[in-house]
């Protein structure tokens, strides 16, 4: 078909004279040399990660809010453009570790 040759398929026998030298101290250096690699990946992932931690960290307060503040709650689910991103403003009459209680004042 092919000019008077079969085609030779990758479906086809292949010759099994052919051998490959399998060298120990090769592969060692070589499995050496990647987990070397992998180690210094890692190190370099943690150090860029307190990078971008500290520069998020940089401008970022915790506000803290006392009995009787009047604060203003974020609006979940803000489906149109001209919703209210905010509702309130809302009186705190209790604070727990953290975790605000609000109460409606309108």
């Amino acid at each position: 078909m092919m000019y008077g040759r079969s085609p030779i398929l990758p479906f086809d026998h292949q010759d099994t004279n052919v051998t490959l030298s399998y060298d120990t101290e090769h592969v060692k250096k070589l499995n050496q040399f990647l987990s070397n690699l992998d180690k210094q990946a890692k190190c370099n992932i943690i150090k860029h990660q307190e990078q971008y931690k500290q520069h998020y960290n940089r401008n970022r307060s915790n506000p803290v809010y006392n009995i009787g503040d009047l604060v203003l709650v974020k609006t979940l689910n803000i489906r149109y453009k001209f919703d209210l991103r905010y509702e309130g403003p809302f009186k705190i009459i209790k604070t727990n570790y953290g975790k605000n209680i609000y109460h409606s004042t309108c």
